[in-house]
C-alpha cells in the first residue's frame, strides 16, 4: 500500500523529513480541505489547507484504528491513556489509514519502517478514484496510446500478412465501387437514351458482374488469410500469459482468483484479437473506403455531398458524450464476469465438499446472484445499445431523404444526370455504411482496452520473488541455516520474528507448534515461495537468493498433507516428478513408497486413471503415490508437511515405513502435529508466536516441561480418551 505521496510545492519543504506523507479530503469538521498527514519518528501531524492542524508523539500512540461513520471515516488512537481524533476523511482514503496505523503500531513495536509500495493500493494514486476489484489499473488514467503501441509490437511477426490482408480488402472495395460507377455509364450512355449497340450494354453488364465476382473472391482469400493470423496471434497472446503466470511467485498468485487468471488467458485474449484482425481492419478499410467514395462524390457533385455529411457531426458528439459511460459499462461487466467465473471454479473444483454437506440450493443461490448480476449489467449495455445504435442510424439516415429530394431536383432541371443520381445513391452506402460501423467502435475500443490492460497487468506484473542475474547452480549438500529470519505475508504483521537455527546434511529435524504460528511458513521460505523481509536463509551456506529457483528446487522434494494429483494416469503422476523417467526407476520408487503393491493390483494397473485429484483413490493410496512421486526425484533435501495426518493407524504404518526409507541420506524437514511420527528426529523446533521457543531431542524437551512437553501431555491424553 502506497504510504509516500509527493506534497505540493507549498508543502515539499515542511514535508521532506517525512517517512511516511499521504493526502486526505475532510478537515476535522467535515468539511472538504486540502489536508496531509505525516508520519516519522518524533511525531504524527496533520496539515489541514497548508496549516498545521494537529500533532501527536509517534511513541505515545497506541491501540490505533479506523472508525467508520456516514459517509466517512475516522483514524483514532490512544495517547496516554485518552482517545485522539487523528484524521477524519472520506472513506475511500480507509485503506490507506488503516495500513498507516498498523506501520505505526510496527515501529512502535520494533523499530522498524515498513516498505510504502503501490501493492494492494485500492485508489488510483493519480485521480484518486476508487480502483475496480481485481485490478491495479485505472480505466481513467490507464494510457491507451501505449497498450495499442505493445500490442502493435508483439504483432510485429504478422505485418507482412497483415499488409496482404488489407491490401486485399482495399482491391476487393476498390472493385465493390466499380460497380456503381459502371452502372451509372449503363444508364446515362446505353439504357435512358437507348443509344449504343446491344452488345456494349451487355459487356457493361458483364463487367459489373466480373467486378462482384472478384471482389467476393479476393475478400474470401483474405478472411481466410486474417483468420489465421487471428488464431496464431490469439495463440501467442495466450502462451505469454500463462508463460507469466507459470513464472508468478505464489504471493502473486495468491491476490487473483484462478477464475480472473483464467478469463485473461481465454476472454480477454480473445477480445484482442477480435479486435486487432477483425474490428481494427475493418474500420481501417471503411475509412479507406469513405475517404475514396467522399472524393469521388464530391467530384460528381459537391453540395450534395455536403448534404450527405449534415448529421454526421450530430453523430460524433453523441459518441462523445457517451464514450465515458460505455467505458463504466464494459468495466463492470469485465468484473461481473470475471466474479461468475470465480464462483464457478470453485463450485466445480470443491464438489465434493458441497456434496458431502448438502449445500447445493446455497451454492446454486451464490452463483445464481451474481450471474444475475452479470445478466443485468449485460442486459443494461444492450439495451443502451438497443437505443443508441438505431437512433444514430436513423440520424445518419435523413441525410438520405435529403439528397433524393435535392438531387431528383437536380435531375428535373438537367443539373444532373438520372446515372449520376443513381450512382450517387449508391455512394450513400459505402458512406453510411462505414459511419454505421464506427458508431460501433467505442464500445468495441473500450472492450479492447479494458482486455488490452487486464492482459498488461498481469504480463507487466514485477516478479518479488525473481533470480538474481548473476545466480549460479550449486550442489546441493543439504546444510540449511536460518539466520534471524523475519517474515509477514503482510510486511505489517510478522508471522515469523528472529528465527534462528540449522540443520546439518543427512539431519532429520521435526517442526512443532500450535496451529498458526508458523510452521508452514518455514517451508515457503526453504521453498523459496516467499522472500524473507529480515535475515536470511541458507543452503550450503549459499543465500537461497543467491540460487536459481529451478537448481534450488530440483533437489526439494516435498510431501504435502493435501496430496495434489493431475488428471491422467497412476504412472504419469509419479513421472511427473522427473519427466524422461524410465519405467525402472518409476517402479523402484513405488517399492520404496509402499504403494507398488496396491497399484499392480487395479484392473489397468500403472495405467488407471484418475478423476479429479484422483479422488477415486483413499487418503492413504494418494499419499503413497505422492511419496513415490518425491522418491523418483531423489532429492537432497526433503519436506514433510503433515505427510501422515488423517490417516489409519495402519495406512499410517506402511507410509512410516516408507518415509523411513525416503529419509535415509537425505536432509529432512518435517511438520507434524502427530508427534509419534517424528521419533526418528535428531532434534526438534518448537515454535510458538513466531519464534524459536525450543530446541532440543525428545527427551530433553519434555525435561524442560514447557510448550513440547504441554503438546506431548495434550495429545496423550487425547488418545486415551479415544481409546477409552
Amino acid at each position: 500500500m502506497r504510504l509516500r505521496y509527493e506534497p505540493p510545492e507549498a508543502l515539499r519543504e515542511t514535508l521532506a523529513g517525512a517517512v511516511y506523507c499521504i493526502p486526505f479530503d475532510m478537515d476535522y469538521e467535515g468539511n472538504t480541505a486540502d489536508c496531509w498527514c505525516t508520519v516519522d519518528a518524533e511525531a504524527v501531524r496533520t496539515y489541514v489547507n497548508g496549516a498545521l492542524a494537529r500533532e501527536y508523539v509517534t511513541a505515545d500512540l497506541a491501540e490505533m484504528a479506523i472508525h467508520l461513520a456516514v459517509g466517512a471515516a475516522e483514524l483514532y488512537g490512544e495517547e496516554k491513556g485518552r482517545p485522539v481524533l487523528i484524521a477524519y476523511f472520506s472513506r475511500r482514503h480507509s485503506d490507506r489509514f488503516a495500513e498507516l496505523a498498523r506501520a505505526i503500531k510496527i515501529f512502535n513495536e520494533y523499530h522498524v519502517w515498513t516498505e510504502s509500495t503501490d501493492e494492494n493500493e485500492t485508489v488510483c494514486p493519480k485521480c484518486g478514484r476508487q480502483l475496480i476489484k481485481g485490478t491495479s489499473v485505472c480505466p481513467f488514467c490507464a494510457p491507451k496510446g501505449s497498450v495499442l503501441g505493445r500490442i502493435l509490437k508483439h504483432m510485429k511477426p504478422y505485418y507482412g500478412g497483415m499488409v496482404l490482408v488489407f491490401a486485399g480488402y482495399v482491391v476487393s472495395s476498390l472493385l465493390g465501387i466499380a460497380i456503381p460507377i459502371v452502372n451509372r455509364h449503363l444508364v446515362d450512355d446505353y439504357l435512358r437514351p437507348q443509344t449504343g449497340p446491344l452488345w456494349q450494354a451487355l459487356g457493361l453488364v458483364g463487367l459489373m458482374f466480373v467486378a462482384y465476382i472478384s471482389s467476393t473472391l479476393i475478400s474470401i482469400a483474405s478472411n481466410r488469410r486474417s483468420s489465421k493470423i487471428g488464431t496464431n496471434f490469439a495463440n501467442d497472446l495466450r502462451t505469454m500469459s500463462y508463460s507469466k503466470i507459470q513464472a508468478m511467485s505464489i504471493s502473486s498468485m495468491s491476490k487473483r482468483t484462478p477464475g480472473d487468471l483464467m478469463r485473461r488467458i481465454t476472454t480477454d485474449t480473445a477480445n484482442v484479437q477480435g479486435f486487432i484482425t477483425g474490428t481494427a481492419q475493418t474500420a481501417l478499410l471503411q475509412i479507406t473506403t469513405l475517404v475514396v467514395v467522399t472524393v469521388i462524390m464530391f467530384i460528381v457533385n459537391w453540395k450534395l455531398t455536403l448534404w450527405a455529411y449534415s448529421t454526421v457531426p450530430l453523430v460524433i458528439a453523441v459518441i462523445v458524450l457517451a464514450r465515458r459511460i460505455i467505458k463504466l459499462r464494459n468495466e463492470a461487466l469485465w468484473r461481473w464476469a470475471s466474479r461468475s467465473n470465480s464462483i464457478l471454479y470453485d463450485i466445480i473444483r470443491g464438489i465434493r465438499v458441497v456434496k458431502s454437506f448438502g449445500t447445493e440450493k446455497l451454492e446454486i443461490e451464490k452463483y445464481s446472484k451474481v450471474s444475475k448480476k452479470l445478466n443485468d449489467v449485460t442486459v443494461s449495455n444492450e439495451r443502451l445499445w438497443a437505443f443508441l445504435i438505431p437512433i444514430l442510424g436513423f440520424t445518419l439516415g435523413v441525410s438520405e431523404f435529403v439528397i433524393l429530394y435535392f438531387g431528383s431536383r437536380s435531375v428535373i432541371g438537367e443539373q444532373m444526370t438520372v446515372g449520376q443520381l443513381i450512382q450517387f445513391v449508391s455512394f450513400l452506402g459505402y458512406i453510411y455504411s462505414p459511419l454505421n460501423t464506427l458508431t460501433l467502435l467505442p464500445q468495441q475500443l473500450t472492450s479492447f482496452f479494458t482486455s488490452a490492460s487486464k492482459l498488461y497487468e498481469v504480463l507487466d506484473e514485477i516478479q518479488d520473488v525473481e533470480d538474481k542475474e548473476d545466480a549460479e547452480d550449486i550442489q546441493v549438500v543439504g546444510d540449511i541455516k536460518f539466520e534471524d529470519v523475519y517474515f509477514g505475508y503482510n510486511v505489517y504483521e510478522p508471522v515469523l520474528k528472529g528465527i534462528n537455527f540449522e540443520i546439518k546434511p543427512g539431519e532429520m529435524v521435526g517442526i512443532v507448534g500450535p496451529t498458526g504460528v508458523g510452521k508452514s511458513t518455514l517451508i515457503n521460505l526453504i521453498m523459496r515461495f516467499y522472500d524473507v523481509t529480515g535475515g536470511r536463509v541458507t543452503i550450503d551456506g549459499h543465500d537461497v537468493r543467491d540460487i536459481p529457483q529451478h537448481t534450488l528446487r530440483d533437489n526439494i522434494g516435498i510431501v504435502f498433507q493435501e496430496t495434489f494429483l493431475f488428471a491422467g494416469t497412476i504412472y504419469d503422476n509419479i513421472a511427473y516428478a522427473k519427466p524422461g523417467a524410465l519405467p525402472e526407476e518409476v517402479f523402484a520408487a513405488t517399492k520404496i513408497a509402499n504403494a507398488h503393491e496396491f497399484i499392480i493390483k487395479l484392473p489397468d494397473g500403472y495405467n488407471t486413471k484418475l478423476g479429479e485429484n484422483g479422488f477415486t483413490m483413499s487418503g492413504g493410496e494418494r499419499q503413497r503415490i505422492a511419496i513415490a512421486r518425491a522418491v523418483l526425484r531423489n532429492p537432497a533435501i526433503l519436506i514433510l508437511d503433515e505427510a501422515t495426518a488423517s490417516l489409519d493407524t495402519e495406512t499410517e504404518h506402511l507410509i512410516q515405513e516408507a518415509l523411513e526409507r525416503l529419509i535415509q541420506g537425505r536432509t529432512t524437514f518435517a511438520i507434524a502435529h502427530r508427534l509419534s511420527t517424528l521419533r526418528h528426529a535428531t532434534k526438534l523446533i518448537c515454535i510458538d508466536r513466531g519464534k524459536v521457543a525450543e530446541m532440543g531431542t525428545h527427551d530433553e524437551l519434555l525435561k524442560k516441561k514447557g510448550i513440547y512437553y504441554n503438546l506431548v501431555m495434550a495429545q496423550r491424553q487425547t488418545t486415551k480418551m479415544a481409546d477409552a
